[in-house]
């Protein structure tokens, strides 16, 4: 991966981060995109040199224009997007607030969309490469009071396949990379107490827990398996993947 340039969107944390220390070490200049300055800047200290932060909220189109432009300034290319960012809350329909609504498809739908728009003419530059967009097996097994996140990568995934044969003649790969569940991440940072205390026995009376979740897996199994798709020789896609924890047990278990 040397001299690649690649863009980590949700990368100052958990898998984002996981993957971001994967692509430096494999000797490629790594954009970390996130919205926290103060992590960004520790984190692309902690990287080294090749690591740089560009601080964007993914939400907002007019940050998403700028940090693109800034790579584009920079590098002049990309060779791979990677969009990890992803937040989740708790809810049933019912009972979510326009807060909730906004920000789960903001966040899981919205950026995705926004940051490839902005992207897309950089990887034509660089003539053609990859973006991979992180989704969740919740989509194909419905996990209770997740259904504004589930919803959010259902669609994601919709968006994935659209954009694979938009862009094919642009030699630009689009991967949908399913995640199971990872541990060591912040996802669960915006669920309350008052929503665990609802949710957890609905998740473990549904058996999600033991049945889909299993017990979690290392941020850096996952970020293996994203180096594997984005280095795949130009002839060959990966265009869906799939990768969950191998193991039994429950993700309560961690």
């Amino acid at each position: 991966m040397n001299d690649k340039v690649i863009v980590v969107v949700g990368g100052s944390a958990g898998l984002g981060l996981a993957v971001s220390k994967r692509c430096v070490d494999e000797g490629a200049n790594v954009v970390i995109m996130a919205r926290n300055k103060q992590r960004l800047d520790e984190v692309a200290a902690s990287l080294g040199q090749t690591a740089i932060p560009i601080q964007c909220d993914v939400a907002n189109a007019d940050s998403v224009r700028a940090a693109f432009a800034e790579v584009d300034r920079r590098f002049g290319k990309v060779d791979a997007l990677l969009n990890v960012a992803g937040v989740g809350r708790i809810a049933k329909i019912a009972d979510a607030t326009d807060d909730d609504i906004d920000f789960v498809l903001d966040i899981n739908l919205r950026g995705p969309i926004l940051t490839p728009r902005s992207a897309v003419p950089l990887l034509r530059k660089a003539g053609g490469g990859d973006i991979v967009n992180v989704s969740s097996e919740i989509v194909g097994d419905y996990m209770p009071f997740m259904v504004l996140y589930g919803t959010s990568k259902g669609g994601l995934d919709t968006f994935s396949r659209m954009l694979n044969h938009e862009l094919r003649a642009d030699k630009i790969r689009v991967s949908n990379y399913v995640s199971g569940s990872v541990g060591g991440t912040e996802f669960g940072v915006n669920f309350t107490p008052e929503g665990m205390e609802a949710a957890l026995p609905e998740w473990l009376e549904s058996g999600y827990m033991t049945r889909v979740a299993g017990p979690g897996m290392e941020p850096e199994w996952m970020a293996d398996a994203m180096i594997f798709v984005i280095t795949r020789p130009k002839g060959q896609m990966i265009d869906f993947v799939h990768v969950r924890s191998f193991a039994p047990g429950s993700a309560i278990d961690n």
